[in-house]
């Protein structure tokens, strides 16, 4: 991944025992840690509780209980401090449709000490987002190369992808992929993404975390989940058995 490699190394993002009661849904207890140089995959059918457990991270839904850490940092005590350590791209950004692209990014860029204005520069030309143009004229898929260069400019530890590539288009969906699977093998950052497509895991994760109505129901390194069940192992197979 192109840009100047962050002179702090990358701290994990623990979450523990991350719980909320609605009245018709409790996300119950969710723990998982995303590690530093990791992709992990957060899958689960719609309603599981993916997007929930994302919001619960970034302090969007207040928690009922449990804990999310960067390092020594609390989600809700430090919250801007850890705001700064965590990239987010949520499924649908929130855009000024008159505001242009290039505006967009100086705006966010005054939020984070450690923006690097040459690497968005560098993601923007490889990306082929046209920085001059109004957010209002963009696609979908253009709009969310734009989340990700407000979310990873800053060289955040972790990165936190709502369903990233839902609704792209077959181009837009692997150049997507490949900068979430850049970011944590070049720079060595963790990335955690939601998603229902299992084909997506299988390329670019490292961990899976099966979400169901609101539970851990899974937590495993899709390389030992391979070795331990030999060659004819699949993510397909796995996710139906584990998923009642």
């Amino acid at each position: 991944m192109p840009g100047r490699k962050p002179e702090l190394r990358a701290e994990p993002l623990v979450v523990r025992d991350l719980s909320l009661c609605f009245t018709s849904f409790e996300l119950n207890r969710v723990s998982f840690t995303v590690e530093p140089g990791e992709v992990t995959a957060l899958l689960g059918h719609n309603g599981a509780g993916k997007t929930t457990t994302l919001r619960l991270i970034m302090g969007m839904v207040r928690k009922d209980g449990g804990s999310v850490r960067v390092g020594g940092l609390d989600h809700t005590r430090d919250e801007r401090a850890f705001k700064i350590r965590v990239g987010f791209v949520p499924e649908e950004g929130f855009f000024y449709g008159k505001m242009r692209v290039k505006e967009l990014l100086a705006f966010v860029a005054d939020f984070y000490p450690s923006w690097d204005a040459e690497l968005c520069a560098r993601l923007a030309k490889s990306l082929n987002v046209p920085l001059d143009k109004r957010l209002g004229e963009l696609s979908k898929g253009t709009r969310t190369k734009v989340s990700l260069l407000a979310a990873v400019s800053h060289h955040p530890d972790v990165l936190l992808l709502d369903e990233p590539t839902s609704g792209l288009d077959p181009r837009s969906r692997a150049e997507v992929l490949r900068l979430m699977k850049d970011l944590a093998c070049a720079e060595g950052r963790g990335v955690l993404f939601s998603t229902h497509n299992l084909h997506e895991v299988e390329q670019i994760a490292d961990r899976v975390v099966v979400v169901q109505n609101g539970s851990v129901i899974a937590h495993e390194r899709l390389q030992d989940l391979r070795r331990n069940a030999g060659g004819a192992w699949s993510l397909e197979t796995f996710y139906l058995e584990v998923t009642p």
